[in-house]
């Protein structure tokens, strides 16, 4: 992978992070000026900052595992096992 490319996956990942965030901070802004319960917003901050790791995860553990290296291979690996059958 390019460096480039590195960098712009990196770049995405930090715009998703950083809007998610800002939604957060602001959202928890409103519940506390308001005064209204904050049982089901706990919950869903919550739930957000899981997906967010989630997410996060996910990607890390793709780029560890080399997964965006070469996203190619699957695609020539497949019709060389094609041309292979067809010449049987």
């Amino acid at each position: 992978m390019r460096k480039s490319e590195k960098i712009i996956i990196l770049v995405i990942v930090l715009a998703i992070i950083f809007s998610v965030g800002t939604a957060i901070v602001i959202r928890t802004v409103q519940e506390f000026t308001e005064g209204s319960d904050l049982g089901p917003f706990v919950v869903v901050v919550f739930a957000r900052l899981a997906t967010l790791l989630g997410f996060l995860a996910i990607i890390v553990a793709l780029f560890l595992r080399g997964s965006f290296k070469d996203v190619e291979k699957p695609k020539t690996d497949l019709l060389e096992l094609e041309e292979k059958n067809s010449k049987d």
